[in-house]
């Protein structure tokens, strides 16, 4: 799978590799087969768990049994990672670019039966935010026509995609 299609997906279903915001976060483990971090913080009854793994965040909380809050999927940390790349095309067979254009993103998207339709939820003169209000992600899109791709993504390079609750979005 592309990236693209891999962004899509995500986009359109509000999951990544099968969990979605109330999943139980135990079920991440046997489908990400990739190193994390783990960042516990606040005090007990009220503690979140954020854990990174690279490519993506999940926000928990409900401990001791984690429930995922939110999902971040950061793209553009794949430009300067490329053992990160490697290690999602070996393990996961999704193939990344060091750059991921939105257009080629929203084509995929396209392609998959019943996605939501993509609003323009907001713009400004860095970014644009889209959001499919039916699965609760929202992407940010580069959006400066000066931004040319190098040390950073380029005008109409995906950023990130948030993905939480659709209640939370009213």
């Amino acid at each position: 799978m592309t990236g693209e299609e891999f962004i899509a997906q995500a986009i359109a279903t509000g999951s990544l590799f099968g969990s979605k915001v109330g999943s139980g976060l135990a079920a991440l483990d046997p489908a990400v087969p990739l190193t994390y971090v783990d960042d516990v913080t606040g005090r007990q009854g009220s503690r979140t768990l954020r854990r990174d793994y690279g490519l993506f965040e999940v926000t928990c909380g409900g401990d001791p049994d984690w429930t995922c809050q939110a999902f971040s999927l950061e793209v553009h940390r794949l430009l300067h990672l490329p053992r990160l790349r490697d290690e999602l095309r070996d393990r996961l067979d999704i193939r990344f670019e060091r750059f991921t254009r939105w257009t080629d993103v929203q084509r995929a998207h396209e392609r998959i039966p019943g996605a939501g339709a993509l609003e323009v939820l907001d713009e400004t003169p860095g970014y644009r935010l889209f959001r499919d209000r039916a699965s609760g992600v929202t992407v940010h899109v580069v959006h400066d026509p000066s931004a040319v791709r190098g040390d950073f993504p380029g005008h109409d390079d995906v950023w990130s995609l948030e993905i939480i609750s659709p209640a939370y979005m009213r």
